[in-house]
């Protein structure tokens, strides 16, 4: 995913800048704020900004007198916060990024850690349908719950007419095994099961990532420099490595499960032969 320039050119702002000169230009456009006036500028509120200020992420204001007189740095500072909590950012991983750009860590390197993590890890693109397609799709198993669930665990979002439909293998997948008898409310209920397990999975191969890779920076707020390249390395290379592991994994349960069903269905037929029926035990 790739970062948006208004936030690259607010992260730049707050990097360490060295013999740059003041000129007039940039003198006309500093301008000093009340914390109304920030806010309306910024487009947030008062309370955000105080939240901001008591988690660290927004530095306190110049005082003059008993009044807070901020700045255009502060401006700068929530505009790069909302363009990362957009992102998916937590206020804590905000700070982090925020104290380390402020310690002189290279932004390539970052950007090369927020790359390596937040790029999507599939292929496959969002696909927009109309509502009339799903119907055709699935027909009388299109209930309302149905799409109501699959609405809940993101299979697709809703505007007006139209679906914008995160994966469309996955709907291609449900419309077949629908397509045998199979009611589409069933299927959901299993991959919500199935999300619930696979989360669970990645929750523990990204710990094991942090318990033997970043442990030894525990004590820092962020890996050295020279070391953020080699982490960004090892995240794209754990990407086709899980799926690998899953792959085998469920190929190895589903044969199990194929065979446990058709042994039960065999002692089932047993059952139900004659008693004289050579083929009883």
């Amino acid at each position: 995913m790739k970062i948006s320039e208004d936030t690259i050119n607010s992260i730049a702002q707050l990097l360490p800048q060295t013999n740059i000169a003041t000129n007039a230009s940039t003198t006309e456009h500093q301008r000093d704020y009340s914390v109304e006036e920030l806010a309306l500028a910024a487009n947030t509120t008062v309370r955000n900004i105080r939240a901001y200020q008591d988690r660290g992420v927004l530095p306190p204001p110049a005082l003059q007198g008993r009044k807070g007189i901020y700045s255009n740095l502060h401006l700068s500072r929530l505009r790069l916060i909302a363009n990362l909590l957009d992102r998916g950012y937590t206020l804590s991983s905000i700070r982090e990024l925020i104290s380390a750009l402020e310690e002189g860590v290279g932004l390539s390197e970052v950007l090369g850690i927020e790359s390596a993590l937040n790029s999507p890890w599939t292929n496959e693109a969002p696909t927009t349908i109309g509502m009339t397609d799903l119907v055709k799709m699935f027909g009388s198993k299109l209930t309302p719950s149905a799409i109501k669930t699959a609405h809940d665990l993101g299979l697709f979002s809703i505007s007006g007419t139209e679906l914008r439909v995160s994966s469309m293998n996955t709907l291609k997948v449900a419309e077949e095994l629908c397509a045998t008898g199979i009611p589409l409310d069933e299927l959901l209920d299993i991959l919500r099961m199935m999300r619930g397990n696979v989360q669970r999975v990645a929750n523990e191969f990204v710990k094991l990532v942090s318990r033997h890779v970043l442990e030894p920076y525990a004590e820092q707020k962020i890996p050295p420099p020279e070391e953020l390249p080699k982490i960004a390395e090892l995240v794209w290379k754990l990407r086709p490595l899980a799926e690998k592991v899953v792959d085998a994994e469920l190929g190895r349960a589903m044969e199990i499960a194929a065979g446990q069903f058709l042994a039960d269905t065999l002692e089932s037929i047993m059952d139900d032969l004659p008693k004289d029926s050579p083929y009883r035990r």
